[in-house]
């Protein structure tokens, strides 16, 4: 029987290269923290695992205003782009952000226009504009 080795850096945590979005929180006592979140769940009905990028969204949303309220300064949700990439000043290839959501002191002051859409067996986001960022 072949063993599965595992090659992700740290197993059991998420994995940066795979997450949707991407959760910045700076903190009042001056540190600042990176959540990632790409959500999935089994689909009993199609018999299949499905991408919610709905429930990726809402997970760091509800952490901002329930699990961090009162503690942090400023809170920037990023769209991580799966398909784009571009090379950055250090000839590193990294995937393109684009800031959906900005909180500062417990209120959000900025939201980029998106919608919800099925398809391909999965629920995305549909944007208008979005300001690229990096």
């Amino acid at each position: 029987m072949e063993k599965k080795v595992n090659t992700h850096p740290n197993p059991g945590m998420p994995d940066p290269e795979k997450a949707r979005f991407k959760l910045v929180i700076y903190f009042k006592n001056g540190t600042r923290r990176t959540f990632y979140n790409f959500h999935t769940a089994y689909n009993a009905e199609l018999k299949k695992v499905i991408e919610c990028e709905k429930t990726g969204l809402n997970k760091l949303h509800r952490m901002i205003i329930h699990k961090f309220s009162g503690a942090y300064k400023t809170a920037l949700i990023y769209y991580v782009d799966p398909s784009a990439t571009f090379v950055d000043q250090y000839g590193q290839e990294r995937k393109v952000e684009y800031q959906l959501m900005k909180f500062v002191a417990d209120k959000m002051i900025q939201c980029s226009e998106y919608v919800w859409e099925y398809r391909d067996g999965a629920v995305r986001m549909k944007f208008n504009q979005l300001r690229k960022v990096g």
